[in-house]
């Protein structure tokens, strides 16, 4: 706990319209359907951010929580940035136990690479490795 601001993995304390109003707006995830957002949450191993209670940023680990995790939206609402919450919470993430015996961690972002970075996070050194189908605009009607 930081001050006001907790961590939680706590299903129960997620705000689930908190999460989808936000990921709904996102650069990422916009459009996405609330039905689909759930289904992400669910099957997800969630981190919730909170300020006395209230959910002010979110973030999940999709993983088999033994070698491998994807580490995807991750947002922090706006009027809570700039106060080193979002580093936080991925710092909650990646100590979170057994993370550190994982042997590969994605992410992918368009924002915010220089926090990754910081936090250990690179380039992979032959991006030849990894292979996608990318569909940006899969929610957007």
């Amino acid at each position: 706990m930081k001050e006001d601001y907790q961590v939680s993995t706590d299903d129960g304390l997620l705000q689930p319209d908190v999460i989808y109003e936000n990921l709904s707006r996102s650069t990422w995830a916009r459009g996405i359907d609330e039905e689909t957002v759930a289904n992400a949450v669910k099957n997800s191993l969630n981190f919730g951010l909170y300020h006395r209670g209230r959910q002010i940023g979110y973030a999940r680990l999709i993983t088999d929580y033994a070698t491998f995790a994807y580490m995807a939206d991750v947002f922090v609402i706006e009027e809570y940035r700039g106060k080193g919450l979002g580093r936080w919470l991925v710092e909650c993430m990646l100590s979170y136990p057994g993370v550190d015996r994982y042997r590969r961690l994605l992410l992918a972002t368009t924002t915010a690479d220089w926090l990754y970075e910081k936090l250990g996070f690179s380039t992979p050194e032959n991006p030849k490795l990894f292979l996608q189908i990318n569909r940006p605009a899969i929610y957007e009607k």
